[in-house]
């Protein structure tokens, strides 16, 4: 075909512009791994249905078919943990089913509970009597449930107060109201059972409240942290990591807790990378850890640094992606504030290609898995990306509502630039 000059030269302006995002894993592949990590089989990739197990054996076929060097059998770290779990979780009111993980949560370290009481209701009121405690025990005795009005926890009245009557309570189910429900992971079994409802679906006239919730503790349940690398091309023996976890919630009950944004995206991003520096390898080797059980404290994370596969005196820096899903409003950088320097490289790498709107230095934070490796010694970096996403531990972190956009390319493209300036 004879194309005009005008046309040729409008076709490579266009092919230039849009030329650094072409070196991005494809998106749709970025989505199809997120869908996958998203699935009902894998159960939120928590501890219930060896979600977490599942999970991890996908990302290491993953590794595979990408042609990682392993440093261990089939690209596994394993470690143990406790942790407590709930096969069963069904709450009703006045004979109504409420949606579990929507409308309620079990406390992560409840124990088992079965029953249907009356409610006793403490309003916001009662809750500021000095008595309060005493008309509780009171109505615990005739065999009703507390249900405590949402109060201001900063209020060290209404706080002192909700501590006796949890002291009045002890060993028994509790029910309180919130505004809004977050989940987590418990590694500990207390010996009673706590019941969230959201305020907005408790009806203050209710009568009667039924309850079968059926918790778990996994002592020594095994996980495994999934580990692979690219040799460096003039240094092997030194390494930079990239990682992310892999890990979720898991179940309570029938809701899921899918973990799309958190951190299925991380995974996605960690394996663009992976192929990436497959194909294009460094002076330094690059490995790439998916940690399992971040949810439950850093416990993968924690357990590597403390017996890792590569010598922490061999590893120049650390990158971990956590939330990778948004990005309109720019990214934050933990520990930016620590490693000044490589803050600013970073920040200089976004300002000269203009990659995200903003880029924040924050200082130390424990909120990830590059924690125990900066305390160790190991210069890391925590990347997390803002923007209108608001969905977070819980089922609504899901694939439907996670959009991967442009943003997700360009922070690619900022990561790879910033590790690819470390090997220059």
């Amino acid at each position: 075909m004879n194309i005009p000059l005008t046309i040729k030269t409008l076709l490579v302006l266009v092919i230039l512009n849009v030329s650094p995002f072409l070196y991005a894993q494809n998106r749709e592949t970025a989505k199809e791994i997120i869908t996958q990590l998203c699935s009902d089989d894998f159960a939120g990739r928590g501890y219930l249905e060896q979600g977490d197990l599942k999970a991890a054996n996908y990302i290491s076929g993953l590794f595979g078919k990408i042609g990682l060097s392993s440093l261990t059998d089939g690209y596994k770290h394993q470690f143990l943990l406790n942790v407590n779990t709930f096969p069963k979780a069904i709450v009703s009111i006045d004979g109504k089913e409420l949606n579990p993980g929507y409308d309620f949560l079990v406390a992560p370290n409840s124990a088992s509970a079965v029953g249907e009481r009356d409610i006793f209701y403490v309003s916001p009121r009662m809750l500021t009597s000095s008595k309060v405690a005493k008309k509780v025990k009171k109505a615990l005795k005739k065999g009703f449930i507390p249900v405590i009005s949402i109060f201001d926890s900063k209020d060290k009245i209404l706080s002192e107060n909700f501590q006796e009557i949890k002291k009045c309570n002890k060993g028994a189910t509790l029910v309180v109201l919130k505004e809004s429900l977050t989940w987590s992971v418990s590694m500990e079994q207390a010996k009673e059972a706590e019941i969230w409802l959201v305020d907005s679906i408790f009806d203050r006239f209710s009568k009667q409240i039924s309850f079968n919730i059926k918790s778990e503790f996994k002592q020594d349940y095994e996980s495994q942290n999934i580990l692979g690398f690219v040799p460096g091309t003039e240094y092997p023996d030194s390494f930079i990591i990239f990682c992310g976890h892999y890990d979720h919630l898991g179940k309570m009950g029938d809701a899921i807790f899918y973990g799309a944004n958190d951190n299925a995206s991380g995974i996605a991003m960690l394996v663009d990378m992976a192929t990436y520096f497959n194909e294009n390898p460094q002076k330094y080797s690059v490995a790439f850890v998916a940690f399992g059980a971040e949810e439950a404290g850093l416990v993968g994370s924690y357990s590597y640094v403390k017996d890792p596969i590569i010598p922490l005196s061999k590893t120049k820096f650390l990158f971990n992606m956590d939330l990778m899903g948004s990005g309109e409003d720019g990214a934050t950088i933990v520990n930016g504030t620590i490693y000044k320097e490589d803050f600013e490289r970073l920040k200089k790498i976004n300002s000269d290609h203009d990659y995200l709107s903003s880029i924040k230095a924050r200082g130390k934070a424990a909120n990830s898995d590059h924690y125990f490796f900066s305390e160790a010694g190991v210069p890391s970096f925590f990347i997390y990306l803002r923007g209108k996403y608001t969905y977070y531990h819980s089922p609504a972190d899901n694939n439907d509502n996670l959009k991967l956009g442009e943003y997700y390319d360009r922070s690619f493209l900022l990561i790879r630039d910033f590790i690819i300036s470390i090997n220059e």
